[in-house]
């Protein structure tokens, strides 16, 4: 072979090679490469990867087109929630039963919990997953603020792993599960100004976790779950069988509960 043959191959591997680092890169704007029409085995592998090129192009431009519309979807659902919540304000603002204003305060907190998770998915790339650890801060703050005044000292735990991430299907039932336990504790578990609640999550073997407790008062030695719940512990049970999760209560020292699905 002579040195210009040998070039030549040199300098073809050389472009193929950074065509497809171009590729690598979702970079489709660089010159495709060039088929000289000598029928030899460059000119197949170019036209090869300039037709592996036009399909990539087109794929990462439909995945951006469904990534943007995903975005708009959970962006709408978000404002559509917010607009529902705003709503119920306006329709019970001359209202004066505390009973009633109760009522819309806690529909709204549990539009509140389906409606960050429709914003933190806006807010980001991936839109099947949900950081459990940042949802439920944003959340519980949400819950403090609206049930907790200045001269109580409710001190809040969350022993929760930092990437405790769960789909979009478990962490929607899963955060109106917690925002109807908080809600309980915050309402009814307090006798004086002090407490604490704390969060736990755990995974064994194939199963998840999350314990909420409280070291309040607790439920009444005679309560029965079936006859005596209010709505928010009733849901607590219902959303659980949304996600095949098993409840269980632990009266000791406060009020415990532990929801435990399939990861």
């Amino acid at each position: 072979m002579t040195k210009d043959h040998n070039r030549h191959i040199e300098n073809k591997a050389n472009e193929i090679l950074e065509t497809i680092m171009a590729y690598a890169r979702l970079d489709f704007e660089s010159q495709k490469l060039i088929i000289d029409d000598d029928g030899d085995v460059f000119d197949a592998i170019s036209s090869g990867i300039n037709m592996l090129g036009e399909e990539l192009k087109e794929n990462v431009i439909s995945l951006k087109e469904k990534d943007n519309l995903l975005k708009e979807i959970h962006h709408r659902v978000k404002n559509n929630m917010q607009i529902i919540s705003s709503l119920l304000s306006l329709q019970f603002s001359k209202e004066s039963d505390d009973r009633v204003l109760k009522l819309v305060r806690e529909s709204q907190n549990r539009i509140y919990a389906m409606a960050l998770v429709h914003e933190i998915l806006y807010n980001t790339s991936n839109f099947k997953t949900i950081d459990l650890r940042n949802y439920l801060s944003f959340l519980i703050q949400s819950l403090f603020d609206s049930y907790t005044t200045e001269d109580q000292k409710i001190i809040l735990t969350l022993n929760i792993p930092e990437n405790t991430l769960l789909e979009i299907e478990k962490i929607i039932p899963l955060g109106l599960i917690i925002n109807e336990i908080i809600t309980n504790s915050l309402k009814y578990a307090f006798n004086n100004n002090k407490g604490e609640i704390t969060i736990t999550s755990f995974v064994k073997e194939q199963f998840f976790s999350v314990c909420i407790k409280d070291n309040g008062r607790g439920l009444p030695e005679d309560f029965n779950v079936e006859k005596d719940s209010n709505l928010g512990m009733q849901l607590i049970f219902l959303l659980a069988e949304q996600i095949d999760a098993k409840v269980k209560m632990n009266r000791t020292d406060g009020l415990e509960y532990e929801i435990t699905f399939k990861k």
